[in-house]
């Protein structure tokens, strides 16, 4: 891939959170597609150490895992710019994470993000374009 060589951003990556609030957080673990889609991107799991698919994180481990970038994955249609904007500034509450702190937050939608399916290349695309803007467009 064309990320390869490129520094690897610590990343975590959200599966689920309450709409509106960090509540309901969950996050990839080292286990499973998901976190193997982040390692073809070019991330570091945040949570990779964790030998699960998925584990749902306090806002203090989410503070000490210190992610350079979040990405959120969400199965539907891309909502209006300004839903967008107030699901993004939710992080906002976690100032001290390099990731927010650097505006590094991105919310991705489409239902190909969440599958193991004939898509999973144009997945690990968007992925890459998230995390390494300057190598891949």
């Amino acid at each position: 891939m064309r990320v390869r060589g490129e520094p690897r951003p610590r990343t975590m990556l959200v599966i689920g959170r309450d709409l509106g609030t960090l509540r309901g957080v969950y996050v990839s673990g080292g286990v499973g597609f998901l976190h193997e889609l982040l390692d073809i991107a070019g991330g570091d799991d945040a949570f990779g150490d964790i030998k699960r698919e998925a584990t749902q994180p306090s806002n203090e481990t989410m503070i000490v895992r210190a992610p350079q970038v979040i990405v959120e994955l969400h199965p539907g249609e891309q909502p209006p710019v300004a839903t967008l904007q107030r699901e993004r500034a939710v992080w906002n509450v976690l100032a001290s994470v390099p990731a927010v702190r650097s505006g590094r937050v991105h919310l991705l939608y489409g239902g190909y993000l969440l599958a193991a399916g004939p898509r999973i290349g144009l997945a690990a695309e968007a992925l890459a374009r998230v995390l390494h803007p300057d190598s891949v467009k």
